[in-house]
């Protein structure tokens, strides 16, 4: 079993608008309305995918209620903690004649002391019977930002592979938790190791810097392909994967089934280089769609011969 843990769960509401103009009276071409948050996205996924999955993390007032029932009626199996304050309502606005992308993201709940343990105990339990715990999005209003931290830890103890993706402080705290992978996009990879990233040796140094802060592996996507510091037979390997730039209709969500695809293929035990080649592979797909999470598995393989996996040397040095 996989478990996806979103703490910050969400109805996303995706637009297409044709020349879309701030000040200006609009009507949609088309629309979604979907459960989201990352670890959400994720989920929806790997059901997609075939592969065992349970969505939890919280969900408040009658948004969280139309959050959980909206999964149950797309099969995604979830055990969600039911928390006081309202879950949050994300706005994601595409104009499809230039492909610009507006989002407007609401803060999100705060959560109670209470919640936050009733929280603790349900993902312990559930872990009973896991393989994979992906973490995967920002923390609610108020929290600690060393939450994930503190799990991680834990889960690790437990013997389960902990997948992170999240950003800034919450991030920071998560990769020195000792995390078996890490998946921040380029942006989040730049605040991290604290420099921007001005060629492919700089982004090569970087996930080298993500292992050296404690990851035990790190993957930073890129918009075609990933880079990434993984083991293979206990020893280390530097990956670039890339895929030839497809016309994107929507990339909202691109990360997500992108992490979706790697740990599908990892939780089957495929090799490395074959997750890594996966996930650039769902990623692709996912953004010929509009709403997160969604892809066909049937082009995802047609994708997979497309895809070039590439070893590269060491750096000199990190830093």
């Amino acid at each position: 079993m996989i478990i996806t843990v979103t703490l910050n769960a969400a109805i996303d509401k995706s637009l297409s608008v044709p020349n879309f103009r701030l000040g200006r009276r609009h009507r949609t071409v088309e629309q979604t309305t979907l459960p989201g948050g990352k670890g959400v996205n994720v989920a929806r996924t790997l059901k997609t995918l075939g592969q065992p999955v349970i969505a939890t993390g919280f969900a408040g007032g009658s948004t969280g209620t139309r959050i959980v029932e909206a999964l149950t009626e797309e099969a995604i199996l979830n055990d969600f903690v039911r928390i006081k304050e309202e879950s949050r309502t994300n706005t994601a606005v595409l104009d499809p004649t230039n492909g610009e992308q507006t989002e407007i993201n609401e803060r999100g709940p705060a959560v109670t002391a209470a919640e936050l343990g009733l929280f603790h105990d349900k993902l312990l339990y559930l872990a009973r019977g896991a393989a994979i715990v992906v973490f995967a999005g920002s923390l609610p209003r108020g929290m600690d930002s060393d939450f994930y931290a503190g799990l991680i830890r834990e889960l690790r103890q437990m013997g389960l592979v902990v997948v992170v993706d999240t950003d800034g402080d919450p991030l920071r705290h998560a990769v020195r938790s000792g995390p078996n992978v890490v998946s921040p996009n380029v942006l989040e990879a730049e605040e991290l190791v604290g420099h921007e990233f001005n060629d492919d040796e700089d982004r090569v140094i970087a996930v080298r810097a993500m292992i050296d802060l404690g990851a035990v592996e790190a993957i930073m996507t890129v918009p075609d392909g990933c880079f990434a510091s993984v083991l293979v037979d206990g020893e280390r390997e530097l990956y670039r994967v890339r895929i030839e730039p497809r016309e994107a209709v929507a990339a909202v969500g691109a990360g997500d089934a992108f992490l979706a695809g790697y740990v599908a293929a990892r939780y089957e035990g495929r090799p490395p280089g074959e997750c890594l080649r996966f996930g650039v592979a769902c990623g692709a797909e996912s953004v010929q769609r509009l709403g997160a999470g969604l892809v066909d598995p049937q082009k995802v393989e047609r994708l997979l011969g497309g895809i070039e996996v590439g070893t590269l040397p060491a750096p000199a040095e990190v830093g």
